[in-house]
């Protein structure tokens, strides 16, 4: 009798001693672990029966759910279909904002203004605009921006020039497209 209690009782507190959160991914992943540090970018986590401690980007995480029941948000997911999905595309100079996301592939936009006097600010917006449509249409909701090249116009004895915006970066998305896209 005294057996079967023993054995119960250390069952009981090896689980208890590594009660699992659920790390729910953007892709519908689940990570079973313990979680043991969120940071600004990452989720530190250790699996069950080992030492090493994993990280997994914030960008990837949907939420978590702790072993004591408590539920952490963490991102929402940003579903881009088609073109007209552009203005939820986000542009970012930080290449930790992209981190662990899946490289989609380059995108390039430029704009012109159609006068000497057009506004740099608004060629800047077109182009913009431009470059996350780009994005959409690869079905990526983050672009990081590699070159931006803003120039204001300008008048004087040799001629004129117009503003002009052109903007380089790399398309991210949760994961790489299947082929049927």
């Amino acid at each position: 009798m005294k057996l079967p209690l023993i054995t119960l009782l250390v069952v009981v507190l090896n689980s208890s001693a590594f009660a699992q959160d659920i790390i729910l991914k953007l892709n519908g992943q689940q990570l079973n672990a313990k979680v043991t540090e969120v940071t600004g970018t990452d989720v530190k986590f250790k699996y069950p029966n080992e030492d090493l401690v994993n990280s997994v980007s914030k960008n990837l995480v949907q939420e978590i759910r702790f072993a004591s029941g408590r539920t952490e948000p963490v991102s929402t997911r940003v579903e881009i279909f088609t073109e007209e999905d552009w203005p939820k595309v986000q542009v970012t100079t930080l290449e930790s904002d992209v981190a662990g996301l899946a490289k989609l592939g380059e995108v390039r936009a430029k704009a012109n203004g159609a006068t000497v006097f057009s506004n740099s600010a608004k060629v800047d917006e077109r182009a913009t605009e431009k470059l996350k449509r780009e994005a959409a249409r690869l079905g990526a909701h983050m672009v990081l921006i590699q070159s931006k090249n803003v120039r204001g116009s300008d008048y004087n004895y040799f001629g004129s020039t117009t503003a002009r915006s052109v903007l380089t970066g790399v398309a991210y998305g949760y994961e790489m497209p299947s082929n049927g896209q």
